[in-house]
């Protein structure tokens, strides 16, 4: 496998990083991942928006985002992916600084590491749905930026999957906010709800897609909390994200949702997507 790691494409067992990288020490860092359709970087443009507040947030200086486009399709010829579709990983950390110290000097030289993997096939999910478990959010309070600093989502995430389900679902103050790597929407009465934008969700592209979406073929949207205690009160529900695309949710916890199949109203989302990105 090839991968990019600091302006040079290297095998990976070629690739060393230093254990006094912050990034190994402190998580002080952040990534981004987008995928391909037919080949294209699909919104690429939302993507590296993100990473770059990402960074900004976080005081990391990065400028060459741009040039990531260019590196993700090498590293798919590369690796003899192409023509197939690909997602591209991006990590960046503040870089090396020796001695080891809690406070970060200004000066560091940036760690970039990209990857590509083939797209795995999610078609049994969007077809029947998933399980979802939910799960106290006890993430700190900055999840508007897309940190390497996940560790309460990849416990979340391994516990959903110990108890066979898809994805866990955080919620805070009863407030659903988001899950461990995908965005949340409830359906109840044709209108779509989901968790308006603040420092508690990642501002997911995915989920910019399906408002957008939403508006154009007039479903109407609220971005308001999801409560837990009125779970029961909505018709359906489903998840998005970069590789999960729009998902129904068929069943939480022990609890089935409506009828056990995919809803009308997330069946015509994935409808409108799976026409707007053969469109592009």
């Amino acid at each position: 496998m090839i991968v990019y790691f600091n302006e040079k494409y290297l095998p990976l067992d070629e690739v060393k990083i230093s254990p006094y990288d912050r990034g190994f020490h402190y998580a002080d860092g952040v990534y981004e991942v987008f995928r391909t359709y037919h080949g294209k970087p699909f919104r690429f443009a939302s993507h590296i928006k993100r990473l770059k507040y990402s960074l900004n947030e976080l005081n990391i200086c990065f400028n060459d985002l741009k040039e990531f486009e260019f590196i993700s399709l090498n590293l798919a010829e590369m690796n003899k992916i192409l023509p197939e579709d690909f997602s591209v990983y991006i990590q960046i950390t503040r870089g090396v600084q020796f001695p080891r110290k809690h406070n970060y000097e200004n000066n560091l030289t940036p760690t970039v590491f990209v990857s590509v993997s083939k797209i795995k096939d999610n078609s049994e999910q969007l077809d029947k749905g998933v399980k979802i478990i939910l799960e106290e959010d006890i993430r700190w309070t900055r999840c508007d930026v897309k940190s390497v600093s996940i560790l309460p989502s990849t416990l979340a995430k391994t516990k959903a999957v110990n108890q066979n389900a898809y994805e866990a679902i955080f919620h805070r103050d009863n407030k659903i906010t988001e899950g461990s790597h995908t965005n949340f929407f409830a359906v109840k009465d044709s209108v779509v709800y989901t968790a308006p934008l603040s420092n508690f969700i990642l501002e997911g592209i995915t989920r910019e897609v399906v408002i957008e979406l939403c508006a154009e073929n007039k479903i109407k949207v609220i971005e308001d909390y999801i409560r837990v205690d009125q779970l029961k009160g909505f018709d359906e529900f489903f998840i998005t994200g970069t590789t999960t695309e729009i998902t129904p949710v068929i069943r939480i916890a022990d609890s089935i949702v409506g009828n056990g199949l995919p809803g009308k109203v997330t069946r015509l989302i994935q409808k409108y997507f799976r026409e707007y990105v053969n469109s592009i």
